[in-house]
């Protein structure tokens, strides 16, 4: 069984997935930073890079879209061919106008990934105008891809493109049909729309809030929502009754109380930010986030274990495993992931860590590519990206330490007052007030303040000193005279 949570007043959104009376998905949506993923542009190229076999395209954004050369419909061409691929250059020149379609969203210093491919999503499958090949869902059984790949090949016109969705097993044929003629027709209309508009210019928005729900609502196992806004629980009933009726029951969450205090789950947004997540054995995860990639260090903490050292090894992995497996889900973690499990010498314990942690990454919607363990025992892995991280959506960089976990010491900061007051020597400067956090002034005076009698006797400048509160060693220089 199944819950989701959502919470729809105010202008930020969120939703909780529980299963089995368990958080494994933490979800937010802030009007400043909603997902461009999905998202349909009327572009225009501004650089072509041949080097990179990219070009950069304004689509109206902060900055420029990156669009590389195997995203064109020629290359998708190409590849199921077995052709050779053409080079960015024969592939769209600069001030060309493009459709294109946001892939990724724009992580730090890189812009949004873009492809020329148009993908629009129906219920039952996915119609590309020009993607050049046939998929179906690799959840079905192998008949029935064969059969829904041969009724694909019959319908789709030249140059298009069909995947049929795990939905489209149930389905019946003029169902499948009637669908992919309603997105052909969609497609000309933002063809058509196109046409009108001047580029830069959004021809299609995703709302990521419904979209992310109803994707949810399709693959999810069924069971209760429970809504704390009445618009929103009527557009989901509507969609409920239209699509799933009698797989999810819907709830309208009339009390004053919050929501997710009601639930239990409010607390989980705090944690799901920590750096620590305690095992229940005692052991622990540090998980550090970077721009470049996340590293998970496992360490046993609390947990010695009754057996031996390689089964208390073997059996704070596996239990790492199933719980990285979760936070991948819980705070949407993407790109590079390095995961330093504790150094186990046998081959087939490594083997047995990596099939437990395969199998919790079933329940996981996003594409998991596990690379294997390096020669120093780090599993190396990565995980596709289509929006920010939790991390990413709800916290900002920290402007004292800018990121690095670390501030600037008392000490340090005692001697950057003192090399700044140096360079008052031989001015006509009688009186410096200096404000400053305890600590700060601890060191800079030294003991019974020698070091500020010394300092003033050399300065020829009397320093006032005045302690002041701050949240980290702090020094300011104030009135000068």
């Amino acid at each position: 069984m199944e819950e989701i949570i959502v919470h729809g007043k105010g202008r930020e959104k969120r939703w909780v997935l529980r299963k089995d009376q368990r958080v494994s998905g933490l979800y937010t949506y802030q009007p400043q930073e909603e997902t461009l993923t999905g998202n349909i542009y009327f572009g225009k190229v501004v650089k072509v890079q041949k080097g990179l076999g990219a070009a950069f395209v304004d689509i109206g954004q902060d900055k420029n879209g990156y669009l590389h050369e195997k995203e064109f419909p020629q290359n998708i061409a190409a590849y199921h061919s077995g052709d050779a691929a053409l080079p960015i250059g024969k592939c769209v020149h600069e001030g060309q106008k493009i459709l294109v379609q946001v892939t990724k969203d724009a992580a730090g210093t890189k812009g949004p990934k873009l492809s020329a491919v148009i993908e629009l999503k129906g219920e039952l499958l996915v119609y590309m105008p020009e993607g050049h090949y046939i998929a179906v869902s690799k959840k079905l059984d192998e008949m029935k891809r064969r059969e829904l790949k041969r009724e694909g090949k019959d319908w789709k016109k030249e140059g298009e493109g069909i995947v049929f969705r795990t939905n489209a097993s149930t389905a019946e044929r003029k169902e499948l049909i009637g669908e992919l003629d309603a997105l052909r027709t969609r497609f000309l209309a933002l063809e058509g729309l196109s046409r009108r508009s001047k580029a830069p210019a959004i021809l299609y928005k995703e709302d990521a809030f419904y979209a992310d729900l109803f994707e949810q609502l399709k693959r999810g196992r069924g069971g209760n929502i429970y809504v704390d806004d009445f618009s929103c629980f009527e557009h989901l009933r509507t969609w409920i009754d239209t699509h799933y009726s009698g797989k999810w029951s819907i709830e309208h969450y009339r009390q004053s109380e919050n929501i997710f205090h009601h639930f239990g789950v409010s607390g989980d947004w705090k944690n799901a930010l920590k750096k620590v997540v305690w095992l229940d054995n005692g052991a622990f995860l540090l998980i550090e986030a970077t721009e470049a990639l996340t590293v998970v260090d496992i360490n046993s903490g609390k947990f010695t274990g009754k057996d031996d050292l390689e089964q208390t090894v073997l059996q704070t992995n596996k239990l790492a495993a199933v719980e990285m497996a979760k936070q991948l889900a819980l705070r949407n973690i993407s790109g590079i992931i390095l995961i330093d499990f504790i150094d186990m010498k046998k081959e087939s314990h490594r083997e047995e860590v990596l099939t437990v942690f395969t199998e919790a990454l079933q329940s996981d919607s996003q594409r998991t590519t596990i690379l294997g363990f390096t020669s120093l025992g780090v599993l190396e892995l990565t995980r596709k990206r289509t929006r920010p991280s939790l991390d990413e959506y709800l916290t900002v960089p920290c402007p004292v330490c800018s990121g690095t976990g670390r501030i600037i010491s008392p000490e340090s900061k005692a001697f950057q007052l003192e090399r700044e007051l140096w360079e008052y020597q031989g001015t006509d400067t009688f009186q410096i007030i200096i404000e400053a956090t305890a600590d700060v002034f601890e060191v800079f005076a030294g003991s019974d303040k020698q070091h500020v009698r010394r300092l003033e006797k050399a300065l020829n400048i009397n320093l006032d000193l005045q302690v002041i509160d701050h949240p980290h060693p702090h020094y300011q220089i104030g009135k000068i005279s």
